[in-house]
């Protein structure tokens, strides 16, 4: 029988998959790049790219917040990651010539930078630290990748919601003074996460929050992580 191997998002000290490109990349390379970028601004609610659709350009977000998700035959949304200012989107579909792989949409007004794929892809020709910068980003993707589907296997609603709070809390939370974690999501935002309706999260969430694993505002959850990790499995 094989072991049962913990989430690393319910470790102690989880590490952040977050990767900011223009931090990441070598100071001389991440200027060229920008200058090379064009800047576009979009509204709340705005679709930069669709499921499926070719790019040609790497999507770097310098100010707001972005979704990541899919949308299932029944019309319903799967929210699949935030896009924090920093990070990159739509490196795979440069590099493989692939088709983009999820719905692009604003949550709030934002600011995207546009990069030539092939500034970017010379870029990495030309110095071998943007191609290693690059693979670690790949890298951490991936691994985020492996974590969402494993969550998602889990077959109990209160252990997917566990673990899309968690995650969440890693990647995109805001730490308060008293070590909780606030996140600036919606109950529908959860739901969309993790693939159940509406009232059934607000039920499982309303529990969470009688057992004092999370607080819920409004547009806002706070968790207490490390209740959160060590919510067992019999309660």
């Amino acid at each position: 029988m094989n072991p049962i191997r913990q989430n690393p998002r319910e470790s102690a000290q989880p590490a952040s998959y977050r990767q900011d490109l223009w931090r990441s990349l070598p100071p001389a390379a991440a200027e060229a790049l920008r200058r090379r970028g064009a800047h576009r601004r979009y509204a709340d609610g705005a679709t930069l790219v669709q499921r499926g659709q070719p790019i040609h350009s790497v999507l770097v977000l310098n100010h707001g917040r972005l979704r990541s998700l899919t949308v299932l035959r029944d019309g319903h949304e799967h929210l699949i990651r935030w896009v924090e200012p920093g990070e990159a989107v739509g490196v795979a579909s440069v590099l493989a010539g692939l088709p983009f792989q999820t719905d692009l949409i604003a949550s709030g007004d934002c600011m995207v930078q546009w990069i030539p794929g092939g500034a970017f892809i010379d870029a990495m020709r030309g110095d071998a630290e943007v191609s290693l910068a690059v693979a670690k980003f790949l890298a951490a993707r991936l691994s985020e990748m492996f974590d969402h589907v494993a969550d998602q296997a889990q077959l109990r609603l209160r252990d997917r919601l566990r673990a899309a709070l968690l995650h969440i809390a890693v990647e995109n939370g805001k730490v308060l003074a008293d070590g909780r974690v606030e996140l600036r999501v919606t109950q529908q935002d959860m739901s969309d996460a993790v693939g159940a309706s509406r009232q059934r999260v607000n039920e499982a969430l309303g529990g969470l929050q009688r057992s004092g694993h999370v607080t819920i505002g409004y547009r806002r959850i706070t968790v207490d992580p490390t209740s959160l990790r060590s919510l067992g499995d019999d309660e």
